[in-house]
């Protein structure tokens, strides 16, 4: 079996999206990565030792929007075990024992160019509405797509709701994690990336974890699928929006989520 999963408030967490109840003590914790000085992730111990169990039967196949660089800067996959294969860039790039798929990332780009709206016409129309008041900053990956750093509570649901179907018509998926608002082209994403990984190791089933609408596509595609009950996927799941049949959701949220999330990949893998 390969396992696909999400990596930022799937497996590993900041401080801030710990989530823990009133009063509750969090697991015994693995700083996976300081950037700058500051601490920045951790996956709890208990995760960290599962994942390397995992190896034993699993193909374990990390997916991110993390740029190469961010996702190399995760001492977990260097330290304690290194995956053969790797997905960053929300697809847009596979890495191979560490290294890039430069025909890959061609064929993304391609793709890009054939049936998506060039990226210059989606940052046009998005300046129209977009204003100091509620954008910090921004931040283009490697011309894959593009992100903001926003005040949530101030961002113009109406505005960026119309923005949003906009976009979809142009082949562009517009996701707001957090903080970070992404414009992101359709034919970058992770299920392709996964399938590709997929057909290179000979896997037949797949497991998939993950939290955002950028995990969705994978999430549907799989055999199991899981998801915790925070984030984006549970957030659309709650109020109705999404109707989510083969994904399940964890009972508890934030980083004790994680280790839910192994429980059912053990599980799956064990069918």
């Amino acid at each position: 079996m390969l396992f696909a999963s999400d990596l930022d408030q799937t497996l590993i967490y900041s401080q801030s999206s710990f989530r823990l109840a009133p009063g509750a003590i969090p697991p015994a914790l693995n700083l996976v990565e300081i950037h700058e000085g500051r601490e920045i992730s951790y996956v709890a111990n208990s995760v960290a030792l599962r994942l390397q169990r995992l190896l034993d039967n699993v193909c374990f196949v990390p997916v991110t929007t993390r740029t190469i660089e961010q996702y190399r800067r995760i001492s977990l996959f260097r330290r304690d075990f290194t995956p053969d294969y790797a997905i960053v860039c929300n697809g847009g790039h596979i890495l191979v024992r560490g290294n890039p798929d430069e025909a890959w990332n061609r064929q993304v780009r391609a793709n890009m160019e054939q049936f998506c709206a060039d990226r210059s016409l989606i940052l046009a129309r998005f300046g129209e509405l977009q204003h100091e008041s509620w954008i910090q900053s921004s931040r283009t990956v490697d011309r894959l797509f593009d992100y903001f750093i926003v005040e949530r509570a101030t961002v113009p649901a109406a505005e960026l709701n119309s923005f949003t179907e906009w976009a979809e018509q142009q082949n562009w998926r517009v996701s707001l994690q957090g903080r970070k608002l992404y414009f992101v082209p359709k034919v970058v994403n992770k299920w392709d990336a996964v399938a590709h990984v997929r057909n290179l190791t000979g896997r037949t089933r797949i497991a998939a974890a993950g939290d955002s609408l950028l995990d969705l596509c994978m999430l549907e595609q799989a055999d199991f699928a899981i998801a915790p009950c925070h984030g984006e996927i549970w957030e659309h799941h709650s109020d109705g929006r999404l109707v989510m049949v083969n994904i399940r959701f964890t009972k508890q949220q934030g980083i004790y989520a994680a280790d839910e999330i192994l429980d059912f990949i053990f599980e799956s893998a064990g069918k």
